[in-house]
């Protein structure tokens, strides 16, 4: 079987490596080599390359190859010819041959690619081409002093220089020094020229690849790389998002950036045409763009909630003069409060959305239409709500642990007074044990809720597995929680002296949304309702009433041409 090797942009052609069961060989390019199961060599065109079994290696016209088995290579002359049982390469002077334990063989040669720039990025970028197998050039002002800091294998010269033996090439330099490139512009004519530049703050109208592209038309400008930093191109971002959006007006160009993107480990993704580069530019400056929605509700669920406790327990109190020092417990006790109201609230608008969505498909009928904005838009961030919710839940519960006293919670434990009026406190009562099994199953259900929201976790499940942790046990903690929340006033639910301040108490009001929510469920699950849900979300589509055409018993005027 032979493998042919391919010429590239510096002018290297590889040579073929043929492997045949008898023992022949031959002749590719300038040389060519002999795969001998006897462990035989023979002569041909300007040298000899020796294939031993036994990993030995004999001298053959002006160089000596060493093939092992155990994958190793030895270096001979100019070049070295690595024969690895795995079917690895590994790059040895000008040029690497690889030879599978198969008999095939595989292309390692890369085309030269030029850097312009020293800074941070230019040196990552630069070992990470070298990692991955690319001759790397690197255009600098001053190459004398910055070659120290590139890695070893990356050739440090001047911008023409680079520019002349490079066909792809990245621009590490800011928008502003585009200017200094104008001296090359002869050039850099014909080249790729591959923008990874950004702005400072969000900016509106031209890219800085529109406006490269303007500067140089003879060249051609490809946007892409800009939203991994220097730091993920050393470390590989091991874990992180590989993403790399690549968009050009040259569909050939734009295909080879992403093919580089790819060869370096990354994931490319097509961003069509230049004018998409004002978009991949605004990526890196948006901070936490999904989230914004989710926090905005967050913090106004959390600041009601707040101002709703300081009333009842602060302003209230200190208006009235019942009870002093109140303010003291603002820090812990109060705060407690609204992050236990703010969880189970993010909770219920996590699920509000989807029976929201089932009613808004029944009115339609149909699933091809589309939700109202808001409506699509709190779908959307229903996972940040999550979360967010769990980390409300979270500060709840070490709030509580801080706080967990008779003193902050008397009606949970047992209460025995002595005749002097003395109040001793014994052991947790049945309605504090409940308390604390709801909300720990609660808590704990919640941080698997949150778990199987991480990309890595949620890739390894189906759908079937996904729905169930997402809808099912989503409802079950909602449940426990509901749970946990009655049963912490149930003894004092219609107490008079919980309406002194003329509100509810707030274990009351976080009980209004839920039972709200779970009414709207159940209508939702009633088969009547159900089922016709379930037929829509499956393609169905309520058929809309034909007309009918009414038949007059009056004679009509005759209009056709036969009765003129």
């Amino acid at each position: 079987m032979t493998a042919n090797y391919k010429t590239f942009g510096n002018g290297l052609q590889l040579s073929t490596v043929s492997v045949e069961d008898s023992g022949d060989s031959r002749e590719s390019g300038p040389e060519t080599v002999a795969i001998l199961r006897s462990g035989e060599y023979r002569e041909s065109g300007r040298e000899t390359v020796a294939i031993l079994g036994s990993g030995d290696s004999r001298e053959s016209g002006p160089e000596t190859v060493a093939i092992l088995r155990s994958g190793e290579y030895r270096e001979s002359g100019r070049e070295t010819v690595a024969i690895l049982g795995s079917g690895d390469s590994r790059e040895s002077g000008r040029e690497t041959v690889a030879l599978l334990g198969s008999g095939e063989s595989l292309e390692s040669g890369r085309e030269t690619v030029a850097i312009l720039g020293s800074g941070d990025y230019s040196r990552s970028l630069a070992g990470r081409l070298v990692r991955s197998g690319f001759p790397v050039v690197v255009g600098s002002r001053d190459p004398d002093r910055n070659r120290r800091f590139f890695t070893q294998g990356a050739e440090v010269t001047t911008r023409r220089e680079a520019l002349s033996r490079a066909g792809l090439v990245f621009l590490a330099v800011h928008r502003e020094n585009y200017a200094d490139l104008q001296p090359d512009r002869e050039v850099m004519a014909g080249k790729i020229l591959i923008d990874v530049s950004n702005n400072t703050e969000l900016q509106e109208g031209e890219s800085n690849a529109e406006y490269l592209a303007g500067m140089f038309p003879a060249s051609t400008v490809v946007k892409g790389f800009n939203v991994v930093s220097a730091w993920a191109l050393s470390s590989g971002l091991p874990g992180g998002s590989k993403e790399i959006f690549v968009c050009s007006d040259d569909d050939k160009a734009r295909k080879t950036v992403m093919q580089l993107a790819q060869d370096l480990g990354f994931a490319p993704v097509d961003y069509g045409s230049l004018r998409a580069a004002r978009e991949i530019e605004a990526i890196p400056l948006r901070l936490l763009p999904s989230w914004h929605l989710a926090l905005k509700m967050f913090l106004g669920v959390f600041v009601l909630f707040l101002l709703y406790c300081l009333y009842r327990i602060v302003i209230f109190r200190a208006i009235k003069g019942t009870l002093t020092n109140q303010a003291s417990h603002i820090p812990v006790s109060v705060v407690n409060m609204a992050f236990a109201g703010t969880a189970i609230t993010l909770l219920c608008l996590v699920y509000v959305p989807g029976v929201f969505a089932a009613f808004v498909q029944l009115y339609n009928g149909t699933k091809y239409r589309r939700f109202p904005d808001w409506l699509d838009r709190w779908m959307l961030v229903r996972k940040q709500l999550g979360l967010l919710t769990l980390l409300a839940s979270i500060v709840h519960a070490f709030l509580s642990f801080m706080i967990w006293s008779p003193s902050y919670y008397s009606r949970l434990f047992e209460q025995t007074i002595t005749p002097d009026g003395v109040v001793h406190y014994g052991r947790i009562r049945w309605s504090g044990e409940t308390f604390l099994l709801f909300g720990a199953l609660s808590l704990f259900l919640m941080a698997v809720l949150g778990v199987s929201s991480i990309p890595s976790v949620t890739n390894a499940m189906n759908w079937r597995e996904f729905n169930f942790v997402q809808s099912k046990l989503g409802w079950v903690v909602l449940l426990f929680a509901v749970v946990h929340n009655l049963v912490y006033g149930v003894e004092v639910f219609a107490l008079p002296a919980l309406f002194s301040s003329y509100t509810l108490a707030l274990f009351q009001l976080t009980l209004v949304l839920p039972a709200i929510l779970i009414l709207l469920k159940v209508v939702t699950l009633l088969p009547c309702v159900g089922s016709r849900v379930d037929r829509i979300r499956r393609g169905w589509e309520r058929s809309k009433p034909t007309t009918v055409a009414v038949v007059s018993d009056e004679p009509q005027e005759e209009t056709s041409l036969m009765s003129a």
